[in-house]
């Protein structure tokens, strides 16, 4: 069974919270919100969901902010099974190191003739060092100027959650 992320963009708007929508390039998966497509390793950088990667997270989930939108809390109604629910600021997002190095740890090892596992942990000597940057790739990048045309970075806000 799949991971799938659903997220949702926030402004601060005085001294409460709106839900924003905005256009946002097709991934894999399109999706009219932030960071919609599938992508264990941006879901393990994101909130260390199904990080085979072992890419070093942004931040853990760290569960709802206690302040969210109406409407938001309407969405929230209908995610019953739903886990890790997370939010993170645009200015979290942008002040990130994303040329830091890391070891991808994931890779594709046969465990038997023709079955292979697909989130396999890499020993010493394979996987692949690379920084951030080309890990999340483009349309990650793509997403964040998107998100810096909503608002001042301290006023937006990225609020996700993960089903499986």
């Amino acid at each position: 069974m799949g991971c799938d992320i659903h997220s949702f963009v926030e402004r601060r708007d005085v001294d409460h919270w709106l839900r924003v929508k905005a256009s946002f390039p097709d991934g894999i998966y399109p999706s009219n919100e932030p960071f919609g497509w599938r992508s264990y390793g941006l879901f393990g950088f994101l909130a260390n969901v199904r990080n085979y990667s072992q890419v070093p997270p942004i931040a853990h989930a760290r569960g709802l902010p206690k302040d969210l939108s109406a409407e938001m809390l309407t969405v929230l109604e209908d995610t019953d099974g739903n886990h890790s629910h997370s939010y993170l600021t645009l200015a979290e997002l942008l002040a990130h190191d994303y040329d830091v190095v890391f070891w991808d740890r994931r890779i594709t090892r046969e465990i038997a003739p023709r079955c292979f596992d697909g989130a396999a942990t890499a020993n010493e000597g394979e996987g692949e060092h690379l920084t951030l940057r080309a890990f999340l790739g483009p349309q990650f990048f793509a997403h964040l100027d998107i998100l810096k045309t909503i608002g001042a970075p301290e006023d937006v806000s990225i609020v996700f959650w993960f089903d499986n």
